[in-house]
């Protein structure tokens, strides 16, 4: 189940824009977290049809329990920045699972997401814009990624938020047994690792097997 996240989006008619291109390709779980505004009469203006949506939307303080966030911005950052090393919507399309829970979080429409935002998502998605104007509409944002998303016919079942976090958990104490020349070469691979598990998308039976490598480090 794919459901559209939005970060403290502060315009009414944006709201109501993303659940319209929600209903446009097929989705129709959305998600509000800490709200700048009300979903009010110009948001179901903007909605047309999707009121649906906006009935149904959840809004939160915090943000959702999922098995896998993906984060989507408009900046990226050169191969050593890991959090913004992106891929793009057609490459998301080729990896992501149709089953399980998945976030795709946008950002404010003015900032999008900050680096410590980005470090709670598995890996990030940019649309390839002209490079003198990166910066998209964020409704017009979600519509090109729920366009490409909408053609998902990918029917591997990933492991769960549960067995993700013990995967990970498991990655960090084989970690504590290798030498590193400091920590931050340490945390470095740490955070490589987690971009390679999220994109990944591991199977119940890959996910097992890397687990077992893992207790085999000494």
């Amino acid at each position: 189940m794919i459901s559209v996240v939005l970060i403290e989006p502060k315009t009414q008619g944006n709201i109501g824009a993303i659940a319209r291109a929600m209903k446009n390709f097929g989705f129709f779980n959305l998600v509000l977290v800490n709200p700048k505004c009300k979903i009010g009469e110009e948001a179901r203006k903007r909605a047309k049809h999707a009121n649906d949506i906006l009935d149904k939307a959840r809004i939160l303080k915090k943000w959702p329990k999922m098995d896998y966030l993906i984060a989507t911005s408009s900046k990226t950052g050169r191969d050593y920045n890991i959090p913004r090393n992106p891929v793009s919507p057609k490459e998301l399309v080729k990896i992501i699972p149709s089953q399980g829970k998945v976030g795709i979080v946008f950002g404010r429409e003015e900032d999008g997401l900050r680096n410590e935002e980005l470090s709670k998502c598995d890996f990030m998605v940019k649309i390839p814009t002209n490079e003198n104007y990166k910066a998209m509409n964020l409704s017009h944002s979600v519509a090109v990624v729920l366009y490409e998303l909408s053609s998902l016919k990918n029917s591997v079942t990933p492991i769960s938020l549960a067995e993700k976090k013990q995967l990970n958990k498991m990655l960090d104490s084989a970690l504590k047994k290798m030498n590193f020349v400091s920590q931050d070469k340490r945390d470095t691979q740490k955070l490589v690792w987690k971009k390679i598990i999220g994109k990944s998308f591991l199977s119940k039976r890959e996910a097992y097997a890397l687990m077992g490598f893992f207790r085999k480090i000494k």
